[in-house]
């Protein structure tokens, strides 16, 4: 008996190690409160957002490069939430100037957005711009004569009390899956 013990108790042990979470997601910054306007017209503020996990990401409807392809993205993530009602999707337009809310509204429908879980969000350019840079820490450069808008690439995770759980490379398929992941997590309370 002390013999089977003894070969049980590693396999016993191994099994509980298995079971333990993952290491919990970072915590990179709180989101500062912001007020900017939707693609209905409607006023939209971090307020707005508490007590929903979102993603975050920050494009333009005239967009050539990688704005597409993240909205293609985003368009998957709302199929992968669908009938989540504490988790949504927000695009904040970098180029507030040409993208007004009926602009962001055709170029939602392109995408098969539905407004109770993508929300496409302008203000005027300062307002955006100093959100990505200063609130989320991400990159963005103003039209310029000789360069159009640039801007970063990435997803944005953010929790339900507005603190971003991590950054994901929108022109990766694996930071992409590990967005998708790390989404379920904190939909399902894990985190």
């Amino acid at each position: 008996m002390n013999r089977l013990i003894v070969l049980l108790l590693p396999a016993l042990l191994l099994a509980g190690c298995r079971g333990r979470s993952e290491k919990p997601l970072p915590d990179l910054g709180t989101v500062p409160d912001f007020k900017l306007i939707d693609d209905q017209g409607k006023p939209i503020t971090l307020a707005d957002l508490h007590g929903k996990t979102w993603v975050a990401d920050f494009i333009f409807t005239h967009c050539a490069g990688p704005c597409p392809r993240m909205s293609s993205r985003m368009s998957d993530l709302q199929t992968f939430i669908a009938g989540a009602k504490t988790v949504t999707l927000v695009s904040f337009s970098v180029d507030p100037e040409r993208d007004t809310p009926k602009v962001l509204t055709e170029y939602g429908k392109q995408f098969g957005a539905r407004h109770e879980s993508w929300r496409f969000v302008t203000g005027d350019e300062k307002s955006v711009h100093e959100l990505a840079r200063k609130g989320f820490k991400l990159a963005v450069e103003p039209e310029q004569p000789a360069a159009p808008i640039t801007h970063s690439t990435m997803f944005a995770l953010v929790d339900r009390d507005g603190k971003i759980r991590g950054y994901y490379d929108g022109d990766d398929a694996e930071a992409y899956a590990r967005l998708k992941s790390d989404l379920q997590r904190l939909m399902s309370g894990k985190d």
